[in-house]
């Protein structure tokens, strides 16, 4: 996938997928943007690209923080005067980890983050760079859901209402900004082999627990990026609106039951 001079704002970018975007979408010639409320990361991160010779900055950002959002923006025209491309994954898993909950136990003081961090952020970061993509006739947004979105998973009541609200807007806003050329794409992750998930995945009874609820090897957060670069290049021109479950098969079946003999008997 080209991504050739093509400015994109990777939010989130401290670690993880946000920092695999950014590296898989520098690697193909784009201009990124790594924003994160962790500066020292994102500048590290930055010097490393361009000690290989990509291009790219450090900004932070706070999405918690309309100023913030609008700053790194008026920044990044600043630098590039353009912005072809958002890839928005900025949250806090250890939060969610720790602090959600089943709706019963759910403090109300948590949903309110929940929701400010994860659906409001995503608002407001849209917003603020729809609003550059809408003035010039062209964009692309890829914005981080997850397949708790469409499928039920207990105990994680707040993170589950804030992305399916995520997955709403980008069929709203896809069809709201269409007019002036801006694409808007949702993609729903499943397991990723990030830091935050190794408290479950370095576990190998905990790992088998998850590897049976994939069909194919679980999600690298690099699997994930390069599925967004895709859709941040032109070969996604006529691509939005759409969900994309990039789970490694995890919503496509019930469960590894040996119906017949010699399926799923490992």
């Amino acid at each position: 996938m080209d991504l050739n001079d093509k400015v994109i704002i990777v939010t989130g970018a401290a670690q993880g997928l946000g920092e695999a975007s950014a590296r898989s979408f520098a690697a193909r010639g784009a201009k990124v943007v790594l924003a994160d409320i962790r500066q020292d990361a994102i500048e590290a991160h930055a010097k490393l690209l361009r000690d290989e010779g990509l291009r790219a900055i450090a900004l932070p950002m706070d999405v918690t923080s309309s100023a913030s959002i609008e700053a790194t923006v008026a920044r990044t025209l600043k630098k590039w005067q353009r912005i072809d491309g958002l890839m928005h994954s900025a949250m806090s898993a250890e939060y969610i980890n720790n602090n959600d909950r089943r709706i019963t136990e759910l403090d109300e003081a948590v949903w309110d983050r929940v929701i400010d961090l994860v659906l409001t952020g995503t608002y407001r970061v849209v917003k603020a760079v729809g609003n550059v993509m809408k003035d010039q006739g062209k964009g692309s947004i890829v914005l981080t859901a997850t397949v708790d979105a469409v499928i039920a998973q207990a105990g994680i009541d707040a993170y589950s209402a804030a992305k399916g609200g995520v997955v709403s807007l980008t069929r709203s806003a896809a069809a709201g900004l269409s007019p002036e050329g801006v694409r808007l794409n949702a993609i729903c992750p499943s397991f990723i082999t990030t830091p935050d998930q190794a408290e479950f995945l370095e576990v190998p009874e905990k790992r088998k627990v998850f590897d049976d609820m994939h069909l194919m090897d679980i999600s690298t957060p690099e699997d994930i990026a390069d599925y967004a670069a895709f859709l941040l290049s032109d070969q996604a021109r006529i691509v939005t609106g759409a969900i994309h479950m990039v789970d490694s098969g995890y919503t496509c079946f019930k469960g590894k039951l040996a119906l017949r003999e010699g399926i799923y008997t490992n």
